[in-house]
């Protein structure tokens, strides 16, 4: 499979005198173009836009500082997903990952993505994950392993929200199959998965009325279904599928592993008839006893049928 084209910069002078403007501490132009040809509040932003601006930043011989602070500018902007201003955040993603790709500003870039990649604002979620899948398709510099590291280490966030919004993304990456040829240590990318659902599972309660843990939920079907079909080489992904699907015990988890094997059937993207019996035999076994009828008390149900006969 051939990898995600590398794009060029900006094409517009008048974005290109304006973000030399920007890096000169004056970013209203700058802002002002990229809200209004960045569609940020449309179901489509223009993220050629932005992944162009990225190419532009990290191909500029500016002072560093002066990029860094720009970025954190526009990552930081106060806007509703409704607002045209919402697409400054966008362009600040594709920033920071164009520095990672020139290998500039390593750890400040990683840091900046962890908290937009777990924005909840869905321009910034589709921008994160756009210039994510990106970085991790390109097979050079075994950058799909570091994403998968440094996505490892945004699991001990001390923000919780982070650590689900953030592996939401990440999970959603990998399930374009480009992204899972260009690991070279799957193990660690199956690790890395399998700590992302004991982190939906071991969580607390209250954590259930997360969007962030309900986005990280909703992204796992794809992603395993790319896993069984894609990383199944001397059976590790099923093998690793099997495992899973075995010890599954929170109802919200056996409900994404119940999805992963609806979209076999729906999508197209069945494994084969083996692999698929074999994990929908797993699901049903790691399922819940049901309980003894005859240990229950009368009345400890609800409803009248529960109730003792008088």
């Amino acid at each position: 499979m051939s990898p995600a084209p590398a794009h060029e910069g900006l094409r517009n002078e008048a974005l290109r005198a304006a973000l030399t403007a920007a890096l000169a501490g004056k970013a209203a132009a700058l802002e002002d173009l990229l809200s209004r040809l960045g569609r940020g509040e449309s179901p489509r932003p223009n993220l050629r836009l932005a992944a162009a601006f990225g190419a532009e930043v990290a191909a500029l011989p500016a002072e560093p500082g002066a990029v860094v602070r720009l970025l954190a500018h526009l990552g930081d902007t106060e806007a509703e997903a409704e607002q045209p201003r919402v697409f400054l955040p966008v362009a600040a993603v594709h920033g920071w990952v164009a520095l990672l790709q020139a290998g500039r500003e390593q750890e400040r870039a990683w840091a900046a993505l962890a908290e937009l990649a777990a924005d909840g604002r869905t321009p910034i979620r589709l921008g994160a994950l756009d210039a994510l899948a990106s970085l991790a398709t390109r097979r050079e510099g075994r950058r799909a392993d570091t994403l998968v590291a440094r996505a490892a280490e945004w699991l001990e966030h001390e923000d919780r929200e982070v650590q689900f919004g953030a592996a939401a993304v990440v999970v959603e990456a990998f399930a374009d199959p480009r992204a899972l040829a260009a690991l070279a240590d799957s193990e660690a990318f199956l690790d890395y998965l399998s700590r992302a659902i004991d982190t939906i599972a071991d969580a607390p309660r209250a954590a259930e009325r997360s969007d962030a843990r309900r986005r990280l939920l909703l992204s796992l079907p794809r992603t395993l279904g790319a896993v069984a079909s894609h990383l199944n080489r001397d059976d590790r992904g099923a093998d690793w599928l099997e495992g899973e699907f075995a010890r599954a015990r929170h109802p919200d988890v056996r409900e994404a592993l119940s999805n992963t094997l609806v979209r076999f059937a729906s999508r197209g993207a069945d494994p084969g008839a083996v692999i698929t019996q074999r994990l929908r035999a797993a699901l049903q076994g790691s399922a819940k006893p049901p309980r003894d009828p005859t240990r229950r008390r009368p009345g400890a149900a609800r409803g009248k049928a529960s109730r003792p006969i008088r």
